[in-house]
Order: C-alpha cells, then structure tokens, then sequence
C-alpha cells in the first residue's frame, strides 16, 4: 500500500486476511499496522517465524503475556505519535470495534471503506501471472477429469476427483468449494454436490478453481455424458453464444451494465426470460469474488488490467442447466481468457 497518502500521525489496522496479504505477503493470523514510520504485522508466538519469511519489509510485533492483538497495536502507533487510525468497517464486529474504542482512547477511529480494495482492482504483473498459472493448473485438471466421468459416479466422487487433480498440479488449496452438479441438479446455480448418481443423458456443470501463490481461478464448463436432450442441446447453444458475445465486448472503457445486458438479453429473446438470475461476471484474484461486477446494478466501466468472469447461465428447474465460464484480463482493445479449454459442447 502506497501510505504516502496518509499523514504523519494516521494509521491503517488491517484484519481481513486477503488485504493483509496484498499488502505485506503474510498469510498468518493477526493484523497489519500501516503508518508512515511503521509498517508491521501483530501476531503470536505460532507466526512471528511465518510473519518474518512472509512480510520481510514488516516488522513482526509479538504478542508478550496478556497482552491483545489491538492493544499492541495502539501500543506501537501512541509511540509513533498517531492520532487517527481507519479500520475496516466491513470486517470489524460491533463488540470488537466497541472493543477498539476503549483500546485506543486518546485515538479517533474512522472507517476505512474499500480503499484497499480499490487497489487490488488493477493487477500488476506479477498478479497476472500467478492468476495465470492457477488457470493453467484448473484447465488442465478439467482435461484431465473428462476420460474418468462415468455413469453410475456421483457428483460427490466428481467434486473430489477435480480436487486431486488440482493439488496434484500444483495447487496450494481451492479457491472455493467445487461445484459438481448433474441432470436436474444442474438448475441450481451454485448446487452442493451430493450423491446423485450420473446417468447417461446427464449435462455436468462443474464450477471450480485452484488457488496458487495465493491467487485464485475461477471456470465453469458444462458436459454431457452421452446425447444430450434436444432442450438442453439448444441451451447450450444459446448459452455459447451469449457467452462469447459478451465476452467479446469486454475491454477496457466498456460499461460493466452493458456487458451483462448483451447476453442477458440475447438469452431472453431466445425463450429463456427469467432464467438467467445471476450476474455475468464478478472480479477475482485473492478473493474469488472481488469488484468490479458485471451486472444490471453496476456502475462501474472496466479498466485495463483488471479481471472479469464472463458466465453466463440458463436453469431449467427440474429439467437442469448450463453454464460456461471463462476468467478474462481486460486489455485496451478487448480481452484475453486465461482458461483455455473449448466451450463447445462435449459429449462424453
């Protein structure tokens, strides 16, 4: 973080584990101090060694006795001379910020908003490229899946062998939970998967992403085992086309509204009104969905360097769904997807 904005006697407390992470590399628990003559991170005797590989230009304060992670922190920043520290207000409980107020008598506390956020929106290289490589890791784990998808598994089995394939990649954890979602089930957008039995017929919508360096992926595609119905061969016909249309419009200075409209309003004319009730696309990076969003109630307009889901979906209740996914960085002139394999339909 930049803290030449911050004058001499304010301070940032940072607890949400993505910011601390984009800010000084540590993944431990505590919180991260940021001033303009202090820069460190509050932790207990299990980090202080984690703390010191992970976020070498941070000071590691360690906890000594009784004492708590913010009353160390007030400690450290009154010895610097600050006044006034912002926290953020999205993270911190109402017991633990009445908690601060009494902690840090003497100091003004502010609520931070999103600034930190609004940073990690642009990516810089070096976050592009471990973006990259979790995609890479979460395409190739899909190819991989596909020849052991048989009748008669359940999505349960599926959700778990996409996982082995991911950490048997490279992967450090998952970035979300792995959606596996087959026949009927498949109309569920964000579906648990459960011991459903696949059948031939079936269309597999699985939704998943490795986390590598700290960064996450995101895809979805979705399959047949066997011939398809002919209802669900014409969704997924329309939902590829609103998906590579909208994908084509994404790039920097496009309206995120406008983006969403132009497949959401394909879909609907096609017949499928009302079954597409999610948002196109969502940003991603530490967290798997960050800002800014592509959908009928953003106002944002994209930038180049950012990242954006384009994922579009049709849900059929009681007959099933579709849904396909690429992870896309905005460039001045269009886009670029870091997932790679196809989104025509394939049928196993």
């Amino acid at each position: 973080m930049d803290v030449k904005g911050l004058k001499a006697d304010e301070a940032v407390i940072v607890s949400k584990p993505s910011n601390m992470l984009y800010l000084s590399g540590y993944t431990g628990e505590g919180l991260a101090l940021v001033s303009r003559e202090v820069c460190a991170i509050v932790t207990d005797f299990r980090y202080v060694e984690q703390a010191g590989q992970e976020a070498p230009s941070f000071q590691t304060l360690a906890l000594e006795g009784k004492e708590s992670h913010l009353g160390k922190a007030y400690e450290a920043l009154k010895r610097n001379g600050v006044k006034t520290v912002y926290f953020e207000d999205d993270e911190l409980t109402v017991r633990a910020y009445q908690k601060a107020v009494e902690i840090f008598a003497g100091m003004e506390l502010k609520a931070l908003g999103g600034e930190i956020e609004t940073l990690r929106r642009i990516k810089d290289a070096e976050e592009l490229r471990r973006i990259e490589h979790a995609c890479k890791i979460s395409s190739e784990a899909f190819g991989r899946v596909l020849p052991k998808i048989r009748e008669g598994m359940t999505e349960r089995e599926l959700a778990r062998i996409l996982e082995f394939e991911m950490y048997a990649l490279g992967a450090e954890k998952m970035g979300f939970d792995v959606i596996a979602a087959a026949g009927a089930n498949g109309s569920k957008p964000h579906a648990v998967p459960s011991d459903y039995r696949i059948q031939k017929g079936d269309m597999i919508t699985m939704d998943f992403g490795a986390k590598a360096q700290g960064y996450t992926a995101d895809m979805t595609r979705t399959v047949a085992l066997g011939e398809p119905s002919a209802e669900m061969r014409k969704v997924y016909a329309v939902v590829q086309k609103a998906q590579q249309m909208s994908q084509d419009a994404v790039k920097a200075g496009a309206n995120c509204a406008a983006v969403d409209a132009i497949a959401r309003d394909y879909i609907y004319a096609q017949g499928f009104e009302g079954r597409f009730g999610h948002g196109l696309g969502h940003s991603l990076g530490i967290d798997v969905h960050e800002e800014p969003r592509l959908s009928v109630l953003s106002k944002d307009v994209l930038e180049a360097g950012q990242l954006i889901t384009v994922e579009p979906g049709i849900y059929l209740p009681g007959v099933g769904g579709v849904r396909i996914e690429n992870t896309v960085v905005v460039e001045p002139g269009g886009c670029r997807s870091l997932i790679t394999p196809t989104t025509e339909l394939i049928i196993l």
